[in-house]
């Protein structure tokens, strides 16, 4: 049986955050601007409050997030997302590979999540190859990748520390999902 706090944690790394927020687009100072006025306002601070505790100016957290800066430096926008729950990634813009290196499969079903994928993403992989099991489910409009992690995880042996681990977290993974399907 899996211990739930275990789980929890092991939920909280794979997420990185309470809440995901998923920007696909090229980031430039306007869009994190953008994104840190919407997690400011969902959170309840103010703009005096964030500046604040980030440790810059009001007027020139204002200013970002209204698109009107030109320049910051790159120790203030992690202060600020920070301070909101965000987190800066960067990646190519395009899967150069799969998420893991997959036994018996090809490259091109690593990158299109065959149900083989996607069982050896669970029971050979990391937490960052889970992590990119979880971004793609979030990405995709449709249910689809999600119909094929299920029935992946239904045939897989729960004895398999890491199959009932993934399998516990699973539920909480495709609720937190679930409004990205709703928009779509």
């Amino acid at each position: 049986m899996c211990h739930e706090n275990f789980m929890k944690r092991l939920l909280s790394s794979i997420l990185d955050l309470s809440r995901l927020v998923l920007y696909t687009g090229l980031m430039n100072l306007s869009s994190i601007g953008y994104l840190i006025a919407q997690e400011r306002r969902a959170k309840g601070l103010t703009l005096t409050a964030l500046a604040s505790s980030a440790g810059v100016g009001r007027s020139t957290l204002a200013a970002l997030e209204s698109g009107k800066l030109p320049e910051l430096g790159f120790v203030k926008v992690v202060r600020l997302c920070e301070a909101v729950g965000l987190v800066l990634e960067a990646r190519s813009l395009e899967l150069d590979a799969p998420l893991m290196p997959h036994r018996h499969l090809t490259e091109a079903a690593g990158r299109d999540l065959t149900k083989a994928a996607i069982e050896d993403v669970i029971v050979r992989g990391d937490i960052a190859a889970w992590r990119g099991l979880v971004r793609a489910i979030r990405a995709r409009q449709q249910g689809g990748l999600v119909n094929r992690v299920q029935q992946v995880v239904a045939a897989l042996n729960r004895d398999d520390p890491k199959v009932c681990a993934f399998a516990t977290l699973l539920p909480d993974i495709l609720r937190r999902a679930q409004p990205d399907f709703d928009h779509a």
